[in-house]
């Protein structure tokens, strides 16, 4: 547990870059929407802080994508060092997922509160009765941690497997991860077109009651298209999977190059 504890915070460490750039970012873009806000006095200008906060919170779908791009080009020095860990590949690679969570917690933190203190601030914005934000607030936030690790681990199995391809392809690599995932992509498409994963995934359909008591479709111009338990439940299969998948590479087929 030490040395997992003493990596865990050797990864904090590492990741505080990307989490500063972000931070950085996004407190330049809340700088602007306070500007807008304001210079003119005008209330209706508020909403700039509302419209700036919604994509700031939009943007951590891609977060832990993100963090993990500038955590491994700063692993490249001393990779030879984390590759070298006794801890099995499994526990390395949580490490890193952790601590992009934290990390993109604080920054989502940063960007809900401002959003909040917009739509404090922004007069005239009526609100229905039976419209609860904080409902939709909730599943938006766990939908987008899903989204946001299902990125993260498919990234992460991708560099792995290029770093295991750079040690025996060479300079070959690229081109055969490109015509890997070119092929991966014509495959996928293939099998949606089939039918093959509305198989696998539409069961379970979620109670329309239950739906619309979490999401306000009715005020939202879409089709009420059913929501699958199956779905999600196939989601999980494949972030374990890929998960599993890269710890494997890690343990296996891995090799400083």
């Amino acid at each position: 547990m030490a040395v997992w504890t003493a990596l865990f915070k050797k990864e904090m460490r590492l990741g505080s870059l990307g989490f500063i750039v972000f931070l950085i970012f996004e407190l330049a873009l809340m700088a602007l929407g306070l500007y807008l806000g304001f210079r003119r006095g005008m209330a209706v200008d508020r909403a700039a802080l509302v419209g700036i906060g919604a994509w700031l919170i939009a943007c951590h779908f891609l977060y832990l994508f993100s963090y993990m791009v500038i955590n491994v080009f700063l692993e490249r020095k001393t990779f030879h060092l984390w590759l070298h860990n006794p801890l099995p590949g499994w526990s390395m690679l949580a490490a890193k997922w952790l601590s992009g969570v934290i990390y993109m917690t604080f920054s989502l933190l940063a960007a809900a509160l401002y959003t909040l203190l917009g739509l404090a601030i922004t007069p005239d914005i009526h609100i229905p009765p039976d419209f609860h934000p904080v409902r939709l607030a909730v599943v938006g936030i766990i939908y987008l941690y899903w989204i946001a690790s299902y990125i993260g681990i498919i990234f992460t199995f991708l560099w792995l497997f290029y770093r295991v391809l750079r040690s025996r392809a060479g300079r070959w690599s690229w081109g055969i991860m490109l015509a890997g995932l070119i092929a991966a992509g014509i495959i996928l498409t293939k099998l949606t077109r089939s039918g093959v994963f509305s198989v696998i995934t539409d069961w379970g359909a979620i109670p329309a009651s239950l739906v619309n008591y979490w999401l306000p479709f009715r005020y939202i111009p879409i089709d009420n298209v059913p929501i699958y338990i199956g779905d999600f439940v196939f989601d999980l299969f494949v972030m374990v999977f890929f998960f599993l998948l890269s710890a494997w590479l890690m343990d296996h087929k891995l090799e400083v190059s």
